[in-house]
This record gives C-alpha cells, structure tokens and sequence, in this order.
C-alpha cells in the first residue's frame, strides 16, 4: 500500500507499474538494488542481512550487507538520491524523456522540501538540468494531491496530544496504519512558535515508529536517534530529519496497541531525553 498521497499521485499520474514482492519472490532474486534504502531492513521491509548488489542512497549506513555489496554510492551530502540518478543520466549522456525528467524532479523537490532543506549547489545544478525537461503542470499536480481522510486524522491526534518541554513537542498519535503521515505531522508542527525540536511516535501491527524533525543547529538528529535508538531498534538521518522504528517482536500479537505503547514508551523516550539533555535544561529553566 501506498500510504503518502504525493507518492499515489506520482505513482498514478506518471502511469508507474508497481509490483509487491514477496518474501518468495525476494528469496529467489538474484539480483537487488537498494535506490534511496541505506541498507536492508533500514525504514524498508527487506529482511535485516538481505545480500543486496547495488545501493544508492544520500542517508549514511553501516551496515555489513552494504559493505558486501558490488556497488555503493551513499552521498549524505547530497540532498536527494534523485540527484544522485540525474547526474548518472547526465553524465552518460543518457537522453531523458519527460515522465523520467519529471520523476527526478518531484524527487529533489521532494527530499529538499522545494529546496529548503538539506539542499546543495549539486541539487540546484541538476535542477536547471532537468527544468527544461519536466512537465512542470504534471509535476504540480503531483506535489498538490487531495489529503486522505487517514493523514488528516493522524495531523488531528499530534495537534490535540502536543506535549512541549524546552523546545521539544513530543506528540503520540496511537495507533497508525499510514507511516507517511507521521512526517506530515512533524513538518507541520515544527512550524509551531517555541517549537526547535519535533519529535511525533505512533504504534503499528509490528512496531513503534518515531520521527524528528529539527531546526535546532546544535544537535544531529540523525546521531541522536541513532544513540537512542540504534540499540533496540533501527534508527537514523540527517542532522534536521530523522526516524526510529523499533520492532515489537513478542508483543506484535497484543490486540490493544495503544495501552501497549502507554505502557512502554516512558523509558523509550527517557533515551531521547538523556541525550538530548533536556532535564538539564529544564532544570537550568526551573531555576
């Protein structure tokens, strides 16, 4: 299922074959790339040690999988692994045909949030080369689909359960079918005046998920999550954008997912807060 109604609408309006591969399927590939995946397992459901032969990525991984496969290029100093492709094109003077051009487009647009974040020269170069090529109104199009019913509510449940502490609005939106809202709902709240730090976490059928976001210049979300979360999860980023999905494994059969996660997530977040020093700083504030 596609849950973010940007990537329906591009998948739809530039007429994309999708295929879900099964874990069969997955079984018997011979061979695998990884295109904007750091690793297996990483925000993707590929089995954790998946040998995998190409990765191309802008997010950093350490990952054995990674390291063993044939080809790599992880660029997290790019803002988008559509850049990435573009130069490929680019340089291979492969020609580009509109709904390619197009794709690529929504896709640095996209990752750089219309080229305010994350974004390089590198970024604005590849741009320019594909602006002539794209059809623009499609790509609008693309970029201002209807908001599912599903998206709304999750926006709903963060604004209504927005806890702030010192700059960090910490937001439960309970039980979730859609993950891509949650980064919907981290943009828009980190909006909020008095808000530095996003932090927004809901449960699914097979784990906890949580997602960041910041404008904070003085922590890497990225490292952060990765420190608070990498033990028991996986987790990961870039400085200002970052997520965590920590498996259920045994708890995954619980019918009530919402008091599971009103049960555990105290001391998921007391990690969080270690790290970020925020009792420190609520202490200082206190005084």
């Amino acid at each position: 299922n596609i849950g973010h109604q940007e990537n329906r609408a591009f998948v739809n309006l530039l007429d994309i074959r999708m295929e879900k591969c099964t874990a069969q399927q997955l079984k018997e590939c011979r061979y695998l790339a990884l295109v904007d995946a750091s690793a297996p397992g990483v925000n993707n459901n590929i089995p954790h040690g998946t040998p995998v032969n190409i990765v191309i990525d802008h997010h950093r991984a350490d990952d054995e999988a990674v390291a063993a496969a044939e080809f790599v290029d992880i660029r997290p100093g790019m803002g988008a692994t559509a850049s990435i492709l573009t130069q490929y094109l680019q340089d291979l003077d492969v020609p580009v045909d509109k709904k390619v051009a197009t794709g690529l487009m929504y896709g640095i647009r996209a990752d750089t949030r219309d080229f305010r974040r994350n974004v390089t020269p590198q970024d604005l170069n590849y741009v320019a080369f594909l602006l002539p090529l794209a059809d623009n109104d499609l790509l609008d199009k693309i970029m201002s689909p209807s908001l599912s019913k599903e998206t709304l509510d999750v926006l709903g449940k963060a604004i209504q359960n927005r806890v702030i502490r010192s700059g960090y609005l910490f937001s439960n939106v309970g039980y979730i079918r859609n993950r891509d809202a949650l980064p919907q709902a981290a943009d828009y709240l980190l909006n909020l005046e008095g808000v530095n730090t996003a932090l927004i976490y809901g449960i699914g059928d097979t784990g906890i998920l949580l997602i960041a976001r910041s404008r904070d210049v003085r922590i890497n979300l990225g490292t952060v999550l990765a420190e608070a979360f990498g033990e028991i999860g996986d987790a990961g980023g870039h400085p200002n954008m970052a997520a965590a999905v920590i498996p259920l494994t045994y708890f995954s059969m619980v019918d009530d997912k919402e008091k599971l996660l009103s049960l555990v997530i105290d001391p998921i977040l007391k990690r969080f807060d270690n790290i970020v020093g925020l009792e420190k700083k609520e202490g200082r504030n206190a005084l």
